[in-house]
């Protein structure tokens, strides 16, 4: 999925499979907070997405304290440059 949105707070519409969230995205401190909603048939979900960056860079967080999936995180971290020549050398 492909999400384009401002961090002016603007809101702005994004395709999630067969649904269109309204996505709504600004800065809180450090941290980018993207909100989004979508109806899934009757329901109406809820998404407050918490992006932050590590102070090394090396470390992007990604949390959902108060929304629809609250407790979820996930922690992308920095790969060497050696893990992209891997992936591009097994991938032609």
């Amino acid at each position: 999925m492909t999400f384009k949105f401002e961090t002016t707070g603007e809101e702005s519409k994004n395709a999630m499979g067969s649904a269109t969230a309204l996505t709504k995205a600004h800065w809180e401190g450090n941290e980018l907070v993207i909100e989004s909603t979508l109806k899934a048939g009757e329901r109406e979900l809820h998404f407050r997405d918490h992006w932050s960056l590590s102070s090394d860079a090396q470390t992007l967080t990604m949390g959902h304290r108060d929304d629809d999936l609250a407790g979820q995180i996930s922690v992308l971290e920095k790969a060497p440059p050696s893990a992209a020549e891997k992936f591009e050398n097994t991938h032609e």
